[in-house]
């Protein structure tokens, strides 16, 4: 396959924020002063920590208080009521929409970034590409040794081979823990409703899921774009290697091989992302208006775009350097 590289540019348009029968210099102070608690979603908490002192470095009266948790966690907070404002990488799902109707809770959800889901392996390994079948086996267990993939690319194979017989020919996959939504997304989407496999290891944190593929050569494991990203547009952490997939569809097609690249997101060539939220039961404007304003306009889009992630609310232009 040709190997392609993206980059972007932005064309950021200015978002027309308006409200009736209110003064604008009263709005704004209400807006840009003052303490909030948010609940953030661990997958979103490097993109989140950059966009609060951003935030706050531009409104100095400004003050949000961040709490990390599993997404979850993180919804059963907001629904509970010990929280009005996360962020979080699912919207709520049927059983917990009846939860809020039935509790006549308001809410609004704003979109402000795509994310991606990547899997990752030591950089030793010599494994480079995968199909979803491939991630599928792997993850359930059925394939256990990298050296049982097999591939179109010779060379790939040739270099498994060679790993038959030794300590690092044996697959140790890292997991997130269950009330992680990148749990349930990677079930559903690649593993298409089977379980993990028993050799699977669950891990508390993102953290330590980067640390056990940094130490264990033969380790794969699944983190958001927002934790390989290093804050710099389209550069990632080079301490652990994600894999280039083709997704195989239930029809039989197969994609091509994707990087998992901030370009390929964009474009919706790499096939495992997500949407990213700001959800809110606040009703009067608060602090959480300013916020959300700005997560949506100019300034928190560009912070989105910096780390790696992809502007939802802003025109973005993909091109591509062969």
């Amino acid at each position: 396959m040709k190997n392609q590289v993206l980059t972007f540019l932005t064309l950021l348009i200015f978002t027309a924020v308006t409200f009736s029968a209110c003064d604008f210099k009263e709005i704004k102070s209400t807006a840009t002063t003052g303490e909030m608690k948010l609940a953030v979603d661990e997958n979103q908490e490097p993109l989140i920590k950059a966009e609060v002192s951003e935030f706050e470095r531009l409104n100095k009266e400004a003050k949000i208080n961040l709490i990390f948790a599993p997404t979850n966690k993180a919804i059963a907070d907001l629904i509970n009521g010990e929280v009005q404002n996360i962020v979080s990488s699912r919207t709520f799902n049927a059983e917990e929409k009846q939860i809020l109707e039935k509790n006549k809770t308001a809410y609004k959800e704003y979109p402000f970034a795509i994310d991606g889901i990547g899997f990752i392996v030591n950089p030793s390994n010599p494994i480079v590409r995968v199909t979803s079948d491939d991630l599928k086996k792997i993850l359930t267990g059925e394939t256990k040794l990298w050296s049982g993939i097999v591939s179109q690319d010779e060379e790939q194979n040739k270099k498994l081979k060679s790993l038959a017989g030794t300590a690092n020919d044996k697959i140790v996959p890292f997991i997130q823990r269950k009330n992680s939504s990148t749990y349930d997304y990677v079930r559903d989407s690649v593993l298409k409703g089977a379980e993990y496999g028993a050799n699977s290891t669950v891990c508390s944190t993102t953290v330590q899921i980067l640390g056990f593929v940094r130490d264990v050569k033969g380790a794969i494991g699944i983190v958001s774009m927002s934790w390989l990203s290093k804050g710099i547009q389209e550069e990632i952490d080079s301490t652990v290697r994600p894999l280039r997939v083709s997704k195989i569809w239930d029809t039989g097609r197969q994609s091509n091989f994707s990087e998992f690249h901030q370009g390929l997101l964009a474009n919706g060539d790499y096939p495992y992302r997500r949407t990213v939220y700001f959800i809110s039961t606040d009703q009067d404007i608060k602090l959480s208006t300013g916020f959300t304003t700005f997560l949506v306009r100019t300034d928190g889009q560009k912070v989105v775009l910096k780390n790696g992630l992809v502007p939802v609310s802003q025109p973005v232009r993909t091109i591509q350097l062969n």
